[in-house]
């Protein structure tokens, strides 16, 4: 979305974090907006047990922290850096003010992200409440690609493991197993050296 470019010549301010580095807690107040360039984050809650649910991993040129940092809340998950190593751009809420009017185009596209993972979070959370499991899969990988930016029409191998499936789709590991071998009976997905391909 937004090129290095840019966001130096605005003086964003830049970090550069590396694998198991906490970006944020869960119900840490919100004073910053992040921009990932390049890097993967987890995003994820955990139980009164200890146990994570993955809620997304999120990649290349995306935002993580919108909403609670544009409605002043706390947030309500966890950042993890998952890659190797991670180069953010920090904005606090007078920066990103003053980008945004700044570069109008770029709000457009902003309230364009925004939109669509708003839209994605309400297919999973419909999925996770009326959908079988294979249907909650599928559903799953159609959101995983879109997010991704990936050609929904064509296969690409899925680099999701088996259980951060399971706990993004509220689903057992077992019935994530079960459901993608029936799946790939069914070809609605191929299952090659173990690796998804949807």
């Amino acid at each position: 979305m937004f090129t290095r470019e840019i966001l130096l010549k605005n003086k964003v301010p830049v970090l550069h974090l590396k694998r198991k580095d906490n970006l944020f807690r869960e119900d840490q107040k919100a004073v910053n907006l992040y921009y990932l360039m390049e890097g993967e984050i987890k995003i994820y809650n955990t139980d009164s047990e200890g146990k994570e649910f993955l809620i997304s991993k999120v990649t290349d040129h995306m935002f993580l922290g919108e909403p609670p940092f544009l409605l002043g809340e706390r947030y309500p998950a966890n950042a993890l850096i998952a890659s190797e190593t991670a180069e953010l751009f920090s904005f606090n809420e007078e920066l990103f003010k003053k980008f945004m009017i700044d570069n109008p185009e770029v709000l457009i596209e902003f309230t364009r992200a925004i939109a669509q993972k708003a839209y994605d979070k309400t297919l999973k959370l419909k999925s996770i409440v009326h959908l079988k499991p294979d249907e909650r899969i599928l559903n799953f990988l159609k959101i995983h690609k879109r997010s991704l930016g990936l050609d929904e029409e064509k296969r690409f191998v899925i680099n999701v493991t088996r259980k951060e499936m399971a706990n993004s789709t509220g689903l057992a590991v077992e019935t994530v197993i079960r459901a993608v071998k029936k799946m790939e009976r069914e070809e609605k997905l191929e299952l090659i050296n173990h690796k998804i391909y949807y």
